[in-house]
């Protein structure tokens, strides 16, 4: 092959190609850009990184050789030696590329654009959207309300220029670690974070990463959108169920439900019923008592009726002080004073009341 490649270049007419560079770039840049290109994940990133850093810069010959190295594909590769020929500074030793091609075909293309004979050089066109994750039912955090791990996500035109360092990692460990780091430092949207576990190849790692994450991105409760990414029934199941119980352990506890407080017709025709049997007015008093504290819950017309039951006026006036912490509208206990017989109790329940205020 590289026989007819010497006889080939024998009819090269480069000297009719002018150069438009005044100095070409140095060997160690070179050095440094080929080590870059090569943890692009894909030949379509790597044609725009070159397209992008050639821009004002002039290359030799035998640095575009190298470079052009770093693609798998040889379709890939002519479109860089296409695109890459304005910037080159001996453009009369341009030949060197016909050994980079593994394919016959494409040499011949190479020679024809090279000699000018089937193809005319254009500018290459800007590089198109690379695209890198699937198209996949991505959740909209927009309107979201409810928990969160996170204040507010990151645009999704942020996160493409940011991800990129993720991309570039080779194999699931260090996409995982990286991814995780990545979220660490920023604010993920759910959609994100399905991204970023589209770059993890097996699905026992993508549940790890995912289960991982999940509480460090803001619209966690659209974590169903996530079983997508697995092949198998099993592990969607098992990351429904994941995700329910994360989010009920991330939801406040609900407000307890208090009870009403009431003591019904019924529960004073019995309170009655029991303290009017009782034979000893002590025994009247202590049993009151009991039952004020357990109903707790009494309004002073309920109150003023157990009063009333007590056989003496110490006694009366004993149970009304004690009753005052357990009436609802204790504002109308002073109406407390209709049950007494002597002003004296009367005036002493009042200043126990002002006692209370």
């Amino acid at each position: 092959m590289k026989i007819i490649f010497q006889i080939l270049l024998l009819t090269l007419t480069l000297n009719s190609f002018g150069q438009n560079c005044s100095a070409p770039v140095s060997n160690d840049e070179v050095q440094i850009q080929y080590k870059k290109l090569s943890t692009q994940p894909t030949d379509q990133l790597k044609l725009n990184y070159l397209n992008t850093w050639l821009r004002g810069r002039c290359l030799l010959s035998n640095h575009a050789y190298q470079l052009a190295a770093v693609f798998y594909d040889d379709g890939m590769r002519l479109q860089f030696a296409y695109s890459a020929y304005p910037n080159i500074y001996d453009k009369e030793n341009y030949y060197l590329l016909f050994d980079a091609f593994n394919s016959l075909s494409f040499a011949f293309r190479f020679y024809d654009f090279v000699n000018g004979n089937t193809v005319e050089y254009q500018a290459p066109p800007p590089p198109s959207p690379v695209k890198i994750f699937p198209d996949l039912n991505y959740p909209s955090p927009v309107g979201y309300k409810g928990v969160g791990g996170c204040s507010l996500p990151m645009s999704d035109n942020d996160f493409m220029v940011l991800v990129t360092p993720v991309v570039q990692q080779q194999g699931d460990v260090n996409r995982m670690n990286t991814g995780t780091q990545f979220i660490q430092n920023n604010c993920v949207s759910l959609a994100q974070l399905i991204m970023l576990s589209t770059l993890i190849q097996l699905d026992m790692n993508r549940m790890k990463f995912l289960k991982q994450n999940i509480t460090r991105c803001y619209d966690i409760q659209n974590f169903s959108f996530a079983d997508q990414l697995f092949s198998t029934q099993a592990y969607k199941v098992d990351w429904i169920a994941f995700g329910d119980a994360t989010v009920k352990s991330l939801l406040p506890p609900p407000i307890p439900v208090v009870p009403i407080c009431v003591v019904t017709d019924a529960d004073m025709n019995s309170i009655i019923s029991t303290i009017k049997n009782l034979s000893f007015s002590s025994t009247k008093i202590s049993t009151a008592k009991q039952i004020i504290q357990s109903k707790k819950c009494f309004t002073v017309s309920q109150m003023k009726a157990i009063v009333l039951l007590m056989d003496f006026e110490a006694d009366k006036l004993e149970v009304a002080k004690y009753g005052y912490d357990y009436t609802i509208d204790q504002q109308n206990y002073y109406q407390m004073t209709d049950v007494f017989d002597f002003d004296s109790s009367s005036n002493d329940l009042l200043a126990f009341l002002k006692t209370k205020k």
